[in-house]
């Protein structure tokens, strides 16, 4: 059977779409309502405007499937604000990232915060990289063994006990070095995971002697842009 069109060839077998030469299959083409609602339903329970973003970007405006690793990191807090102190008050708000404006919660509860604050993550190679890599810092307490979702009380603690604790010369000297010798510091910018992350280091620093190289392969590991 010829179904060739000039300039267009479609054919359609076992599940799999050809148009012009490109392969699309069912997992990555909404091509139903019922696809199409659920990408709608995923999109409307993401908590935050960055997350919507994000999710916008990642489906291609609500037209492909997206991976449910990628939807759950999506419906996290994504935010850049350094004070997640409004996450635990009554009407909790959700500052804005480098993607979207801020957001009030109905509740933060079964929530973390996220990453991809500066841009939506579309291939999971380097997360599961990134999550493999974070387990040889497990033996150090409380250090986030993923942090594109960091438990608030989590995060709340490293930022308080990065306010609290000064280094002496010398450890300040080790953590300057590290900023110099890490590609981006504690974080891009100076949000809620660059105090936690200064924090985690402080601690690496004093209590267990981390050099430099090994503060700055510690925040290298630990992205969430």
């Amino acid at each position: 059977m010829n179904i060739s069109k000039p300039h267009i060839s479609l054919a359609i077998l076992a599940g799999v779409i050809v148009v012009g030469g490109l392969v699309l299959t069912k997992t990555n083409v909404v091509g139903t309502p019922k696809a199409h609602a659920e990408l709608v339903a995923s999109y409307n329970a993401i908590p935050t405007a960055s997350g919507k973003a994000i999710f916008l970007t990642q489906s291609a405006n609500l037209t492909k499937n997206v991976d449910p690793i990628l939807v759950d990191l999506d419906s996290q807090i994504i935010s850049c604000s350094p004070n997640i102190d409004s996450l635990v008050s009554s009407t909790p708000v959700a500052g804005g990232s480098c993607v979207a404006g801020a957001s009030t919660l109905a509740t933060t509860t079964g929530l973390y915060l996220g990453g991809q604050c500066c841009g939506a993550m579309k291939d999971l190679t380097e997360y599961n990289k990134e999550l493999k890599s974070l387990q040889q810092y497990k033996d150090i307490p409380d250090v986030p063994m993923n942090p594109y979702k960091t438990p608030i009380p989590l995060a709340k603690k490293w930022i308080n006990y990065d306010h609290a604790t000064t280094l002496t010369p010398g450890e300040q000297v080790v953590m300057d070095q590290a900023v110099h010798l890490s590609k981006e510091g504690p974080c891009c910018c100076k949000c809620w995971h660059y105090y936690v992350n200064e924090g985690i280091a402080k601690k690496m620093i004093r209590d267990y002697h981390y050099t430099a190289a090994q503060v700055a392969a510690y925040w290298d590991t630990s992205s969430i842009c």
